[in-house]
């Protein structure tokens, strides 16, 4: 699986700080289009139990009870004071602890607890997404934080996907090219999983797009695919995007 580029741990804090002050400021009651059946308050209790439940993970190093805490109010200020806490404890463990030490997963069942940083940096950014597209406001994603989260979920969710039972649709090796960043990343078929590669040369299938955009296709979240450029076989390449590639 791909590395995650130097550890994401004060971004993590950055994006969960952005969120709870997004949460403060949003109809609580809106529904949540991309997570179907939630609104914003269930949006906001599920990715601060989502962060309790790593934060136990990774200080333990062993696998978890899923959490099922709530807030004590429904209020807005409150509920985004309730996740900034969870966020917060969260960040204090994956800060004072080191990188390298092996802890339990739900992808590879055991590895480096920097996986943690990784995931929990994009499940925020992701679900920011999800709530400013709910609340009629631009997301705004910072293009390296953008392509980190394509090469997670191009090396690291698709295994993830694929033993949940989604295959990716892939017959040819496919190149996806960040415009903005110049980041490459080669998807080739195999038995299982789909490989990840770095060398595009001789790939015929490729999508060009800046991060954000891809970050964004391979969650399945709406976006202007007008800076896209699909060259090769657009059938193979629109088969691929429609996978599900992540949770």
């Amino acid at each position: 699986m791909q590395e995650p580029r130097p550890a994401f741990v004060e971004e993590f804090r950055a994006a969960a700080e952005s969120f709870a002050v997004a949460v403060t400021v949003s109809d609580l009651g809106v529904r949540i289009a991309s997570c179907p059946g939630w609104t914003a308050y269930d949006l906001a209790v599920h990715l601060g139990n989502v962060h309790g439940w790593a934060a136990t993970i990774v200080e333990t190093g062993e696998r978890a009870h899923e959490q099922d805490d709530e807030p004590g109010s429904r209020r807005a200020k409150a509920v985004g004071a309730w996740y900034g806490a969870k966020a917060e404890d969260l960040y204090q463990v994956l800060r004072l602890t080191p990188p390298e030490r092996p802890c339990w997963n739900h992808v590879e069942g055991r590895g480096p607890a920097r996986f943690w940083v990784r995931r929990q940096l994009h499940e925020t950014t992701m679900h920011h997404v999800d709530l400013d597209l709910a609340c009629g406001r631009t997301p705004l994603l910072a293009s390296e934080v953008a392509a980190d989260g394509v090469g997670e979920v191009l090396g690291t969710l698709v295994h993830r996907m694929y033993a949940k039972g989604y295959r990716t649709r892939l017959e040819e090796p496919l190149a996806l090219r960040a415009t903005d960043t110049g980041d490459t990343w080669v998807m080739v078929p195999q038995a299982g999983p789909p490989l990840l590669e770095q060398d595009a040369d001789g790939v015929r299938d490729r999508v060009e797009a800046p991060a954000e955009v891809l970050y964004r296709l391979l969650w399945r979240r709406p976006v202007d695919t007008g800076s896209m450029r699909v060259s090769g076989d657009q059938a193979r390449v629109r088969a691929f995007l429609a996978s599900r590639l992540a949770p």
